[in-house]
Parts: structure tokens; sequence; C-alpha cells
């Protein structure tokens, strides 16, 4: 076995230290951690720089969903306010329409019952068949004398005619021996009154000068109504026809 010399000992430990003393000069330098000029470590700033991503994707997130909902919110409106525009809309446009249409009928009627006679509103009506020009079956049965016919305003209605007889009526009709026809024109405007005369076909004549009553006739607008009076004597009778 060989034996070491005072001289290689002293080598060895030579060795070591120079080999130590590089080692620790080249690891201080490797692991000594970088210091930044602004103060702080190079590994610091990198592991800040994960929770500053992190927040910017979480506010991105918030600012788009903020989006969304406002998005959905304005969708919404306009849906609604569609869906319930067009039903007003329509009503709106209908009620317009008729309100329109209301007007017009009026300005295109401007005698309303407003502007008629008194008379047009406040009169008796005479619905009796017996007085139609066409009734026969009696004859000299029905006489207009007071104090059962009185003067006043008459209307006569269906069934029993809308107006007096404008030519004379056969002899027994309307139930009296002397049937009555209106001798004149009737008046053609609304409102307006015209006054003639009703004449008694009587004695073979058409119109007896002896049973000649006066009579006023009032247009009111769809209908006429008549002034009459009780008549002079019996077997006459106020006739109807339509």
């Amino acid at each position: 076995m060989a034996m070491m010399t005072t001289t290689d000992m002293t080598t060895i430990p030579s060795r070591n230290s120079q080999m130590r003393s590089q080692y620790s000069v080249a690891d201080e330098r490797q692991i000594q951690p970088y210091q930044h000029p602004g103060g702080y470590q190079a590994w610091a700033a990198e592991g800040s720089k994960e929770p500053f991503v992190s927040s910017n994707i979480n506010r991105n997130d918030s600012v788009s969903f903020k989006k969304y909902l406002t998005t959905k919110c304005v969708m919404s409106f306009l849906i609604g306010f569609i869906i319930c525009g067009i039903p007003l809309a329509i009503m709106g446009a209908l009620y317009a329409q008729k309100t329109s249409s209301n007007s017009s009928s009026g300005s295109s009627n401007p005698t309303s019952s407003t502007n008629l006679p008194t008379q047009c509103t406040s009169y008796t009506s005479i619905a009796d068949t017996t007085r139609l020009t066409s009734y026969t079956s009696c004859v000299s049965c029905f006489w207009d004398i007071s104090p059962y016919f009185i003067a006043g305003w008459y209307r006569f209605i269906a069934p029993g005619g809308t107006q007096m007889p404008a030519m004379p009526p056969s002899t027994g009709a309307c139930g009296a021996a002397w049937p009555t026809w209106y001798n004149g024109t009737y008046p053609s405007t609304s409102g307006s009154t015209v006054s003639s005369a009703v004449c008694a076909q009587a004695s073979g004549t058409l119109c007896h000068p002896s049973y000649y009553m006066p009579v006023s006739i009032t247009n009111c607008n769809g209908y006429y109504v008549f002034y009459l009076t009780p008549v002079s004597t019996t077997n006459i009778r106020y006739c109807a026809s339509f």
C-alpha cells in the first residue's frame, strides 16, 4: 500500500481550497437572487403578475355580463312595447274612425231632433187600421166629431198608415160614409210646415164645399205630423194611407 507524503497531503487541501473557492464564488453568483433596480426581486414581480391578470379577467367578465343584461332589458322592452303598442294603436285608430264617422253623420244631417219644431216630438199617434183607405168592411161606423175627437197634432203610424191620402178614396172607405183626403202638397224640407185643406167626398162631390177642413202638416225629417180639428158633422172621418 502506497503511503502519501507530506507534500502530497499539502497539495490536496490546497486543491480543495481552490475548488471550494471557485465553487463558492460561482455558487453565490448563481443562487443569489437578482436584485432589480427598483428594489424588488425578479420572482416577486413574476409572481405578482398572476393576481393582476386574474383581476383583469374578472373585470372583463363583469363588463360583459352588464352588457348582456342591458341588451336583454332593451330587447324585452322593445318586445313588450310591440306586443302592447300594436293593439293600442289599432284600438286608437278604430276609436278615431268611429268618432270621425259619428261627426260626419252629424254634419251630414244638420236638422236633428233639437232643431225640429215642438210638434215633431209632442203629438198623438194613430195606428188604427180602420182608417186605411183599403178598409171597407163597415160603412158609417166611425166619425171624428167632438167630443170624441179633439184638436191637436197627430201622427199616423203603422199598421194604420203613415200619412193622409192625396187622392179621393172610394165611397165607404175608412169606415165612414164620407171619407176624407188631403188636397195639397206635403212639405219637402225637414222642419217645415205647410197649411192646406182636407176634403170630404160627400154627396157625389170629391171635395164638398160644406165639409172643407183646414189642416197643417210638418215634415219631421222622416215622418209627418198633422194638425187636425174635429169635423163638423157625422159620417166624416180622417183617412190614412201608406
